[in-house]
């Protein structure tokens, strides 16, 4: 009984120091957070960060695995009500900026490639599943790889716009919402240039 307690509690140490790192990451750069600062707010000695982590990077791996699958689950459920893939695909638009909005800082640091090459891999996957999931309202399952370029193409003018966005530079929501809508048919339609045989046409 004494060894499941111990274990109980170290599980829940490990937890609050992940949910402080998320909420200070969210809040900061990862560069402008430090360990101290972490700990203070998880109420843990400053020793148990490294005990259970190693590193800082190595925190913010888990910290941003678990922002990449909620993101992941987010742009699934925002869009399964929808009912025409250009909702389904409006709906992906505005649930991603709802999201990221609560975590400007954080986004704007791995976005802008402020990270170790592990945690640029758990963002590149999450962009993956993302294209995927878009070309998938479109009913392209298994996309060629030129296909999935184009749409990678696609998404990266999506990503810079709300980047600009979300740094408030100028750019209003409904114009990223907008103008990605329709610059997505025109990147399906002019997919075929770069070889890809199967993108959806005629959107």
């Amino acid at each position: 009984m004494k060894r499941s307690r111990t274990k109980s509690g170290a599980t829940d140490s490990r937890d609050k120091i992940v949910q402080a790192a998320t909420t200070l990451f969210t809040q900061t750069g990862f560069q402008d957070v430090p360990v101290e600062e972490i700990a203070r707010l998880a109420g843990v000695a400053h020793g148990l960060v490294f005990h259970y982590f190693g590193t800082k990077a190595r925190l913010y791996e888990d910290v941003s695995q678990s922002a990449a699958d909620r993101l992941d689950l987010v742009h699934i459920k925002a869009t399964q009500a929808a009912k025409t893939p250009n909702d389904k695909l409006r709906a992906f638009l505005e649930s991603h900026m709802d999201a990221v909005s609560q975590r400007r800082a954080d986004y704007v640091f791995h976005s802008r490639g402020g990270a170790t090459p592990a945690i640029q891999a758990i963002w590149e996957n999450s962009r993956s599943n993302a294209i995927h999931l878009v070309l998938g309202f479109f009913g392209v399952a298994q996309p060629s790889v030129p296909l999935v370029v184009a749409t990678r193409a696609w998404l990266g003018y999506y990503d810079e716009l709300v980047l600009e966005w979300i740094q408030d530079r100028g750019v209003p929501r409904d114009g990223v919402i907008v103008s990605s809508l329709r610059l997505f048919p025109v990147v399906m339609a002019q997919a075929h240039l770069l070889g890809a045989k199967d993108a959806p046409q005629n959107l």
